[in-house]
């Protein structure tokens, strides 16, 4: 079994992936319904498309940040593991 998450439009009583699924005709599926607010299903819109960002903690966003401020070279052997950070 293979999971998943992709987003949809609901219109007209039917579900629409917004994304190409490959799987082949009549392939039989099961479907969990989350909503979103409507402001996150505008068109282009990255809501929702990279799930694993939920798990990051306040200590992962300030790394971040410090490093952001650092330059690219900087960054670079800060993320290599060359300096400490």
């Amino acid at each position: 079994m293979t999971i998943v998450t992709i987003p949809a439009i609901y219109q007209g009583g039917v579900l629409r992936p917004q994304v190409k699924l490959n799987l082949p005709d009549n392939t039989p599926v099961q479907i969990q319904v989350t909503t979103w607010p409507a402001s996150a299903t505008v068109a282009g819109s990255l809501f929702g498309a990279f799930p694993s960002l939920a798990t990051l903690t306040s200590d992962d966003l300030d790394w971040a940040k410090r490093l952001w401020g650092h330059g690219v070279e900087q960054q670079s052997r800060r993320l290599d593991g060359l300096t400490s950070a």
